[in-house]
């Protein structure tokens, strides 16, 4: 027998079956335990023995001992199977009271961090952690349970649940259009300073100024100056800050404009096609800690719509 035929694991059910009997010392009550017949339990120990080219049972005709290599094999196979029943709880444990996270950061800090001690309130049993990421997500990589991405919809074979659509919003704070407003004229969108985001990780690119000033019928020649942020919540904090106009996703900017920390002086709106979703694999969705935070987001999303 070769190195690597030698390394290589008998069937997990022949040893299921074989530890199952060595214990009972029967073939009967084995069967009854594992849900199965005699007849199957008794093909499953051939199996094992012809796997592993020992005899592990004496047969009678109204008993069964082990051989002594059975015996010494028995001691150690109910120990594994032990130490695999303590992992596989610890599993499920973690499945129940722990769930990662990953986030679009513009999301995390713009809207998900104000509503976090709501759920934390609610399912004070679950440790929950946020892990900001802006790259489309590879669960088969990161730790993650779940996560939350923002784009066009996918055809990914991972289940995704849409929760916002968005608008871009031209926004600024109260104090940058009381000294530089009311925004009512072609005049006044050439001179007033803009705020433009480029978000490199984003495909397709989100539309900008060019785009919404072509929309609104303006000049656009304002629309090629003015401070460029690399991330949405970036140019949203600019806009705060009265540095000048943003274009801020209805989404992440609700919040402000409740609240009076930003205004929005021009009508006209850009609709676009990249949604905020939550993916996980189609596996995960019974785990007890996501099912959980689903169904949290899942009610602000219908709420919002």
């Amino acid at each position: 027998m070769s190195e690597r035929q030698s390394d290589r694991l008998p069937s997990l059910a022949g040893l299921q079956a074989f530890e199952a009997v060595a214990r009972h010392l029967s073939f009967a009550r084995a069967a009854d335990e594992l849900g199965l017949t005699p007849t199957a339990i008794s093909h499953r120990i051939r199996n094992l023995e012809g796997e592993i080219g020992v005899t592990l049972f004496r047969r009678g005709r109204r008993s069964v001992a082990l051989t002594c290599e059975g015996e010494r094999a028995a001691k150690d196979v109910s120990e594994s199977f032990d130490c695999l029943k303590v992992s596989v709880a610890k599993l499920r444990q973690r499945s129940s009271t722990q769930l990662r996270v990953a986030a679009a950061p513009s999301f995390a800090s713009e809207w998900l961090l104000a509503r976090l001690p709501e759920f934390t309130a609610r399912h004070p049993t679950i440790e929950l952690r946020i892990d900001p990421s802006s790259q489309a997500p590879d669960f088969e990589q990161l730790a993650s349970d779940a996560a939350i991405v923002f784009g066009c919809q996918s055809q990914a074979p991972i289940a995704s649940d849409r929760l916002f659509e968005n608008r871009l919003i031209p926004v600024c704070s109260p104090d940058f259009h009381e000294r530089f407003g009311p925004f009512d004229s072609r005049e006044a969108l050439d001179d007033v300073q803009l705020i433009h985001t480029d978000d490199a990780n984003l495909l397709p690119p989100l539309p900008g100024w060019q785009d919404w000033l072509k929309a609104a019928g303006a000049s656009q020649l304002s629309a090629l100056t003015g401070a460029r942020f690399g991330a949405c919540h970036m140019g949203i904090e600019a806009a705060r800050l009265g540095q000048g106009l943003a274009l801020g996703l209805s989404t992440l900017i609700a919040d402000d404009l409740k609240a009076g920390r930003l205004v929005a002086p021009l009508d006209l709106s850009l609709p676009i096609p990249h949604v905020y979703a939550l993916v996980y694999p189609r596996e995960y969705r019974t785990r007890p800690a996501l099912r959980l935070f689903r169904s949290w987001l899942l009610g602000y999303a219908r709420r919002g719509r």
